[in-house]
């Protein structure tokens, strides 16, 4: 429907007319058309009929005033008088300034109180404005008459009311939707801003702390609903409306206060030996996982992140257990540390992806709680499973090796435990000789020591206040049964390779023969040496000493009986 309009002032003049015209009628003047028009709108085109009683306009007048090419005197066009021009006229004063054809627009949006004008010229506004000139050209031009005399007085009676009233044809308006949206973005645009999640870059192993980089809110708008609200203030004349945008903001889900909760979740101590190279290839693992800090979702791998194991890299030749034996090598008793980690993941409730207990039970930790890694083989995976990033803290000092886990603490305030239980137990079978043929007879060398077949479990236990809250398997060891292997020397002095009996590992050594007496070596005849004679020494004369007369004994009278 296009908006017609009549100039203020107008309907006043337009009775005291009608009220003359009716005067008139009543005095039996000359004839005198009249119509009536409700207060504030116009008649429309062809309303205006004579009265039946009134003789009608001399027909050549009345197609001398209708019949011409030009738009009739009181018509107007967006406020333009347009009368006495041609239709091409107009047209051609409406392209040539299409400020006549633009609605003074002051169209802004209202952003959290403060208020952003949009550019007019940025909206692609348009009008009807080739249907409208159209349909003001047309406004006396048809009646809805019949009767071609009645028409002709009616289309006159039309044109010669706008002398008193003219007609005020104005555009109706539209813009381009999309092209509003990109106005309206231009704005807003600008003006958001993208949700920040805090994040942890790093973790300080001197103060053992996470390194946080803060959050921030995101700050998005209804930049839709916005343009679509201009949108329709351009199609109902509300060419100076201000439309209130709304605003979201935009929570992180991760916060920086959610972060700075983070702490000590987990920690295990371990003993080691006092084996240097050892503690120095477990010194190396340590500082190497030290303050490593894994994303939610981020797994750690050991033997890819420890790499080879290499003397460049400052790894010792220390005891490791490789197929039921232990011997040196590049980096061994690094399971020490690889089995601390191991615990302290299990106390954090992180998943474990791979783990594999060594060949025989480790004296460091629980029968079930050891985890063995070799390059090339065996390997210890696990994953951050967390909605939090998680840090590890790995220290060897004074023979002891302890290994910390940062992160969300475990819900509702609780701790876990690692337990285990020995399902069964079982000696290996006798043990094995071997027979060393460049070994001396009667020497042996151990080989390979003696183990238990051993099967175990172990279980992470949930506590809290110290009461058990709930249990749960962790994981499965099964340990082989080793039996003791021994080589037994079977070399003989003389070369030759003795018996050796495999059930005992005796060896038949033969039983050396008699010795024989070497023949007496012959002699040479002697000859006496000459002797001198030896002269007699002088004796003294003995004489004999004097000796007493010996006095008889007295006798005893009495008689025997």
């Amino acid at each position: 429907m296009k908006k017609i309009k009549m100039p203020e002032g107008k309907y006043t003049k337009w009775i005291l007319i009608g009220a003359l015209a009716l005067a008139v009628l009543a005095l039996g003047g000359a004839a005198i058309f009249t119509f009536t028009q409700k207060p504030g709108t116009l008649p429309p085109a062809g309303s205006a009929t004579a009265s039946a009683e009134t003789p009608v306009t001399d027909v050549s007048a009345m197609k001398t005033l209708l019949d011409t090419n030009t738009f009739y005197l009181g018509i107007y066009i967006n406020g333009i008088n347009v009368s006495g021009k041609t239709r091409e006229e107009v047209v051609a004063l409406f392209e040539d300034d299409p400020a006549l054809n633009t609605p003074a627009i002051s169209l802004s949006l209202l952003v959290e109180g403060e208020e952003y004008p949009l550019n007019a010229g940025d909206l692609l506004v348009t009008s009807d404005m080739t249907e409208l000139i159209d349909e003001a050209y047309a406004y006396g031009r048809t009646s809805p008459k019949t009767d071609e005399t009645a028409a002709l007085n009616d289309r006159y009676q039309t044109v010669k009311a706008l002398e008193m009233t003219p007609m005020k044809f104005e555009s109706d308006y539209t813009a381009d939707l999309e092209a509003i949206g990109k106005a309206v973005d231009a704005i807003l645009l600008p003006m958001a801003s993208d949700v920040k999640e805090a994040s942890v870059t790093g973790f300080d192993v001197a103060t053992l702390s996470f390194t946080i980089e803060p959050s921030s809110n995101g700050l998005t708008f209804n930049a839709r609903k916005a343009a679509d609200d201009i949108f329709a203030a351009i199609g109902a004349g509300e060419y100076d409306a201000i439309v209130t945008v709304e605003t979201v903001v935009v929570k992180p889900k991760v916060s920086t206060e959610d972060l700075s909760k983070l702490g000590l979740v987990s920690t295990t101590t371990t003993n080691t030996t006092d084996v240097a190279n050892r503690n120095t290839n477990i010194d190396l693992v340590c500082k190497t996982i030290d303050g490593l800090v894994l994303q939610p979702g981020e797994s750690f791998n050991f033997n890819n992140f420890i790499g080879k194991r290499t003397s460049d890299k400052g790894y010792k030749e220390a005891g490791g257990i490789f197929d039921g034996t232990l011997r040196n090598e590049l980096g061994g008793g690094i399971c020490q540390a690889n089995g601390t980690l191991y615990n302290s993941v299990l106390k954090a409730d992180l998943q474990v992806d791979e783990r594999h207990p060594h060949s025989w039970p480790s004296t460091y930790v629980p029968i079930g709680q050891d985890a063995t890694v070799t390059w090339g083989g065996a390997n210890f995976q696990f994953t951050n499973n967390t909605e939090y990033p998680i840090a590890i803290h790995a220290v060897y000092k004074d023979r002891t090796v302890t290994v910390e886990i940062y992160g969300r603490p475990i819900e509702d305030g609780m701790t876990i435990e690692i337990e285990n239980a020995i399902l069964s137990d079982s000696a290996p079978g006798p043990t094995i000789y071997i027979a060393d043929p460049t070994l001396a007879a009667g020497k042996t060398k151990t080989v390979r020591s003696a183990h238990h077949a051993i099967s175990a479990v172990s279980y992470k236990v949930w506590y809290k206040d110290g009461v058990e809250v709930k249990r749960e398997k962790a994981d499965d060891s099964y340990y082989r049964a080793i039996q003791a292997t021994v080589q037994v020397g079977v070399l003989g002095p003389d070369g030759a390779v003795y018996t050796m009996d495999p059930a005992t590992g005796g060896v038949a050594i033969p039983a050396a023969p008699a010795p024989v007496a070497p023949p007496p070596a012959p002699t040479d005849p002697v000859t006496p040496a000459p002797t001198d004679p030896v002269t007699p020494a002088p004796t003294d004369p003995v004489t004999p000493a004097p000796t007493d007369p010996a006095t008889p004994a007295p006798t005893d009278p009495t008689p025997a009986p």
